[in-house]
């Protein structure tokens, strides 16, 4: 269709996931109904690992797709700031102010519908009209619901916090040489 704007690739690779996911749980459950002995039903795990013999050729595709992609990062800043998508800092800020976590969702609910009708984002209400909600909002509201402030709130491990992300992203760059490291040495021993 002309107006489609995303691209095919990913997702195609999006739905062959299922497929993959389907043949490692296939054979997960082969592996766990074995006894301990070496049986004739480990001949039913070559058919999995055949239905996911385009896995290569599919993650070489993701590869030169994700190289070539660009991004517009003002663009994709300027609309991670909209959508309420800092509804939950929202929440955790008042949370920080002693509000038990089921009435700060209630109330940044009720703040979110508010500010819909208003047609403005969440940063967009006075204090007053936060207020409104609630005695616990002061002026630190706003520097609390900033879009770095709405990652960085949450600071767990596999969390949105930024530096959360950094260490993620360099402990996927350490596999990845590692993966590197042993494909070069098992091309190394093929050619000798």
């Amino acid at each position: 269709m002309p107006q489609k704007k995303n691209p095919d690739l990913t997702e195609l690779i999006r739905a062959k996931v299922g497929r993959i996911h389907g043949a490692a749980q296939a054979v997960a459950m082969l592996l766990k109904g074995l006894p301990l002995a070496y049986n004739k039903d480990m001949q039913e795990t070559q058919e999995p690992a055949f239905a996911v013999s385009f896995v290569p050729q599919m993650l070489t595709l993701v590869a030169r797709f994700t190289a070539a992609l660009q991004f517009n990062r003002d663009r994709m800043r300027d609309a991670a700031q909209s959508g309420y998508l800092n509804a939950m800092a929202a929440a955790t800020y008042l949370v920080h102010k002693g509000v038990p976590f089921r009435t700060a969702h209630q109330t940044i609910g009720n703040a979110v519908r508010f500010a819909i009708e208003k047609g403005v984002e969440l940063s967009g209400l006075t204090l007053a009209e936060l207020r409104e909600f609630g005695d616990e909002f002061s002026e630190d509201f706003y520097a609390a619901i900033s879009l770095d402030a709405t990652l960085d709130c949450h600071d767990v491990i596999g969390g949105t916090a930024r530096e959360r992300v950094r260490e993620a992203l360099e402990a996927a760059s350490t596999r990845i040489a590692a993966l590197k490291r042993i494909h070069a040495g098992e091309a190394v021993h093929a050619g000798a």
